[in-house]
């Protein structure tokens, strides 16, 4: 079993990409739609897309965040015009929330901004054997489940 002074090297490895990926993350793109988007508006925007007709619940677990910052959040993007929202006929207090095709626009480009600019992590991973794709995996949950203590 390694230690944890073994391991610090490896560690610090990680907290350097997750450092990263916080740079990235507080960067703002055009993504076709003729306005600056951050991390966390286009992301919403695209799980939007990805579950057309959906809500605040299902968003907030799907994205790791509350029930109120999806609201806020789709409210300030209704405003843009990149996502709609409308009355469920089968659920009278429910609101499914929708994108608009300014706000598809928005998903494609920003899907077809992470096939070029993943590509290579991408080819990484899918030339993994199964056990190590299953490691990563793994390995994904528990940096999860490693974040949750810190924001306890």
């Amino acid at each position: 079993m390694r230690t944890f002074e073994e391991m610090m090297p490896m560690l610090r490895q990680f907290s350097r990409a997750m450092t990263k990926h916080s740079l990235v993350d507080r960067k703002s793109y055009d993504f076709g739609v003729g306005m600056s988007l951050h991390s966390a508006e286009i992301h919403m925007v695209t799980t939007v897309n990805m579950h057309d007709g959906t809500g605040v619940t299902e968003l907030a677990e799907e994205l790791g965040t509350t029930k109120g910052a999806v609201s806020q959040l789709v409210g300030k993007l209704v405003k843009k015009r990149l996502l709609m929202k409308e009355a469920d006929p089968e659920h009278g207090a429910r609101v499914i929330i929708r994108t608009t095709d300014l706000g598809k626009t928005a998903s494609d480009n920003h899907m077809a901004f992470h096939r070029e600019h993943d590509r290579d992590f991408v080819e990484y991973m899918s030339q993994l054997d199964d056990v190590s794709y299953e490691t990563i995996r793994d390995f994904g949950k528990q940096m999860n489940l490693w974040m949750d203590n810190y924001l306890k």
